[in-house]
């Protein structure tokens, strides 16, 4: 079993995209995870902090994407996935996968509850 390397960021702590070298929380030696956080995360950490349940946001994110997700297939006319070609698949997920990042941010930028 290989150890987690502790000093290499990885997902972000808050919406799951790549993270870079900023951590949050890392306060101590004692402490073993720095909750490494992407980019567009860093820029509103200052908002995420006010947060106290993250699972509301995230539910309310992924009701968003359903949405970004269901523009994206309208776009290219499809409804079915299996009709797709391996590239608007490819595109589909990376749709979903930056929406989720962007729409947790939006909704915690925007100090509304998401319920």
């Amino acid at each position: 079993m290989t150890q987690h390397d502790t000093h290499t960021p990885s997902d972000c702590h808050y919406c799951g995209e790549r993270a870079i070298g900023i951590g949050v929380g890392f306060t101590s030696a004692r402490d073993k995870d720095p909750k490494w956080i992407c980019a567009p995360c860093s820029l509103v950490l200052e908002d995420f902090r006010r947060v106290v349940r993250m699972d509301a946001y995230e539910l309310k994110a992924i009701e968003l994407v359903d949405e970004i997700a269901g523009e994206y297939c309208a776009e290219i006319g499809l409804t079915d996935m299996a009709e797709m070609s391996e590239l608007e698949r490819r595109m589909l997920w990376k749709t979903v996968w930056k929406g989720c990042g962007t729409s947790l941010r939006k909704l915690v930028r925007s100090n509304d509850a998401p319920f």
